[in-house]
């Protein structure tokens, strides 16, 4: 069963769940990932508009809680906390700062990365970020973010540029990602590169042509989906889609229209 409360106002937000999956539920009907669980979780977002301040819109505080347990083992899985204060501008600017406490059960062998192995066992580690994002009526717009605080049984380092959007002409616009994760541990030290960009090109209000293509150091691999929209009467759509991948072991393309 699940029961959920979501009260979504515009000064005060509360979300409650509790959502419990028998141990002899089958998975694959209720599309969920496991079964024998028991999950507990809430928010609650305060967002007080204010005139003192000129240049701000309003501030925001955001505290949540989650909480998974294993019916089956007797035992938490997950437990994460959370908070965060945000300045939303006037601008739609928005800068923001948090913490999160998380606690993670491995019941198996994890593979993190290549030749890094984590045990089995319970880690608690926390995790601290800061960041701006950059409103959508900007010139270049999109997220900056740094992360850093314990990760497992060692530490992690991010710095992420993500939703950037640059339009140098009204019918092309393009949204560069770039995450770079330095993480240090006891198993072994591992450094991945996310670096990605989506194009798009608008030939008439009717038809785009977008393409994403990026780039992952984790599994040495460059992928791409490029794709053609076109409305030819309203509430039709013509579509052609291709993908490709390319690793160190070969190349996997398709070609599609529907």
């Amino acid at each position: 069963h699940r029961v959920q409360l979501d009260y979504p106002g515009d000064r005060y937000a509360v979300q409650v769940e509790r959502l419990a999956v028998g141990s002899r539920f089958n998975p694959g009907v209720g599309f969920v990932r496991r079964s024998g669980v028991e999950k507990h979780s809430g928010l609650f977002k305060f967002t007080p508009r204010t005139t003192r301040f000129t240049s701000v819109r309003k501030f925001q505080y955001i505290g949540s809680v989650s909480h998974i347990d294993n019916t089956v083992a007797k035992r938490t899985d997950t437990r994460a906390i959370e908070g965060e204060f945000g300045i939303e501008f006037q601008n739609s600017d928005r800068f923001f700062a948090g913490y999160a406490s998380t606690y993670e059960y491995l019941p198996q062998p994890f593979r993190i990365a290549t030749g890094v192995t984590l045990p089995v066992g319970g880690y608690d580690y926390g995790i601290g970020r800061i960041g701006y994002n950059f409103g959508r009526q900007r010139p270049v717009s999109g997220n900056v973010q740094l992360e850093r605080g314990t990760f497992y049984d060692g530490d992690r380092l991010t710095l992420a540029v993500s939703s950037g959007r640059y339009s140098p002409v009204p019918r092309l616009s393009a949204e560069p990602t770039v995450s770079i994760n330095r993480v240090r541990l006891p198993a072994g030290d591992f450094t991945t590169t996310l670096v990605g960009s989506r194009a798009t090109f608008t030939i008439t209000p009717m038809a785009f042509v977008s393409a994403l293509v990026q780039y992952n150091s984790g599994t040495r691999t460059v992928s791409t989906n490029a794709r053609l929209r076109w409305e030819y009467r309203p509430g039709s759509e013509f579509f052609v889609v291709y993908n490709e991948q390319r690793d160190t072991q070969g190349v996997n393309a398709g070609l599609g229209a529907g």
